[in-house]
């Protein structure tokens, strides 16, 4: 890695009286060219640090940058400070831009604020955080449940007064999204759902298929959306009836209507203030990096971690505490892919059976986390691009697209026109069109600026693959998937009779549901 180079932009050596500086915020997403975060970075400086050579003394300089990262998670505060950087890539650059601008780390990823289990939850470690200070990492006991969104809130904006105070760059980093948005937008939130918590229903203790079926019965239109399967989402869909006596797609719907109010108030009121850097990499490049990365992680100790919490989960429930495996740590990504061979292992399984669990425990994994990173990508064009515009041009023009493809190119296509960018905010210097930056930032901007595909809600189960699909278009979509022929295949080399090839569908990584309405549902 080159050296670094000097630091144009000086931080404040001590703080200034509140309301005489101009708070900037630099956010970042990304770790190992793979799993997404966010990066915020909140500093106080007095304007002078960022003044234009014989710039007029008086000019109002932008206040706020933002950065994406491969998978596409997205962090910024402008209530934490009127304004973000944000960058994606890995952490080699999150950590750089800390150092050249005297930042300390704030974690926004819900998993790792749970205590311990670095590898499982993909924590930075003592040596890539380069003396970086860290905050919100290992807070929480393994059997308790998240923070809620009010409580994160408050943390964060407690530590993010507490690092300005020292005159330090808050730089707030995670995968979060329902952590991140309050600090972001300040009508980026959907509203809390009133609940009668003094009330209990014993009905969102059955079984998911009772669940779904009440669900269907009083609120059909969210029923619709959701996988027969996904018990935590039909089972919040539920409970949002029985607490409110509204369905969860009203609720919905009202509070869309609000924000938009609210987000052309703030348009109105406030100047867009805040740069967006995505750091993005072709789809094939991408699935290659996270599947390496469940192998790295495998290799360095992940089953060990997975073992701990299948012993946690066990003696829990022989002391008579049984966990919530629909919340918190028991989502992580790998512990359920992984649970049956541990389990096969401890109760010694034969040595080919245990083998056959590693190998699709593994795979399971890596297809989840490609899931995973797919639904984050989708979460920018989904939620933040439609908000970007209704913001306005300004807002728009402010997501820069970074090619981290080629890792060999890294410096040249990532860090050297991030630092540009973020450099030319800083001073408030003019930036150039988003999509002039390179082909591939033309190619997905113009894809992701596009209106969203239409999704009509059609339920349909392929009985040859066992996968139910929730929209029509997804169904007409899988017809045609390499997957569902491959399946078919098989069924005619066993089958007596033809079998039809027009009305079956196989499950795709690609699928997921729409990440608004699953904000709404993830507010505990």
């Amino acid at each position: 890695m080159p050296p670094a180079t000097p630091n144009k932009y000086p931080l404040a050596s001590a703080p200034t009286r509140p309301g005489s500086a101009v708070e900037k915020t630099l956010w970042r997403k990304g770790n190992d060219f793979d799993i997404s975060e966010v990066l915020l970075v909140a500093p106080l400086h007095t304007s002078k640090h960022y003044s234009k050579p014989n710039a007029s003394s008086n000019k109002n300089y932008p206040s706020s940058t933002c950065l994406y990262n491969d998978n596409g998670k997205f962090c910024g505060s402008k209530r934490a400070a009127r304004g973000d950087i944000g960058l994606d890539g890995n952490r080699e650059i999150r950590v750089e831009i800390a150092t050249r601008f005297r930042g300390e780390v704030i974690n926004a990823d819900a998993m790792q604020l749970y205590r311990g289990l670095p590898i499982i939850t993909n924590k930075i470690t003592a040596a890539e955080q380069r003396g970086v200070p860290h905050h919100l990492l290992d807070r929480i006991p393994l059997g308790d449940v998240p923070w809620d969104v009010t409580e994160f809130k408050k943390h964060a904006l407690d530590t993010i007064r507490e690092i300005r105070s020292r005159g330090n760059l808050p730089i707030l980093v995670g995968g979060t999204h329902y952590y991140v948005e309050p600090l972001l937008f300040t009508d980026a939130i959907l509203d809390d759902v009133q609940q009668d918590e003094t009330r209990s229903f014993p009905i969102l203790e059955a079984s998911t298929a009772d669940i779904l079926a009440e669900l269907r019965r009083v609120d059909p239109e969210m029923a619709a959306k959701w996988h027969p399967n996904d018990r935590r989402k039909i089972q919040r869909s539920l409970e949002i009836y029985l607490h409110t006596g509204k369905t969860a797609s009203t609720l919905y719907a009202e509070q869309q209507g609000r924000k938009a109010a609210a987000a052309a108030v703030e348009a109105e009121s406030s100047p867009w203030e805040n740069l967006l850097l995505w750091v993005y990499s072709e789809r094939d490049v991408l699935c290659d990096r996270l599947d390496k990365r469940v192998d790295r992680m495998f290799s360095g100790g992940l089953a060990e971690e997975v073992q701990e919490l299948h012993q946690f989960k066990t003696e829990s429930a022989q002391n008579g505490t049984a966990m919530d495996m629909t919340k918190g740590i028991w989502q992580s990504i790998g512990y359920k892919q992984l649970e049956p061979y541990i389990a096969a292992t401890s109760n010694g399984e034969p040595t080919e059976n245990v083998a056959k669990l590693r190998e699709s425990g593994l795979e399971d994994m890596k297809t989840a986390t490609r899931r995973y990173a797919n639904y984050q990508n989708k979460w920018i064009r989904g939620k933040q691009i439609p908000r970007l515009k209704q913001r306005g041009e300004d807002a728009l023009n402010s997501l820069y697209v970074l090619d981290s493809t080629d890792v060999a190119r890294y410096q040249e296509t990532v860090v050297a026109p991030a630092t540009t960018l973020v450099g030319q905010f800083l001073s408030g210097e003019p930036r150039g069109q988003p999509r002039d930056l390179s082909d591939l930032a033309r190619r997905v901007l113009e894809t992701a600026t596009e209106p969203p595909a239409k999704q009509t809600p059609q339920q349909r189960t392929c009985e040859i693959c066992q996968t139910t699909l929730v929209t029509e278009e997804a169904w007409n979509r899988h017809l045609k998937s390499a997957g569902h022929r491959r399946a078919m295949k098989k069924k005619r080399k066993l089958a007596l009779v033809p079998v039809e090839t027009s009305h079956h569908i196989e499950a795709d990584e690609d699928e997921d549901s729409d990440p608004g309405i699953s904000l709404l549902l993830e507010q505990q």
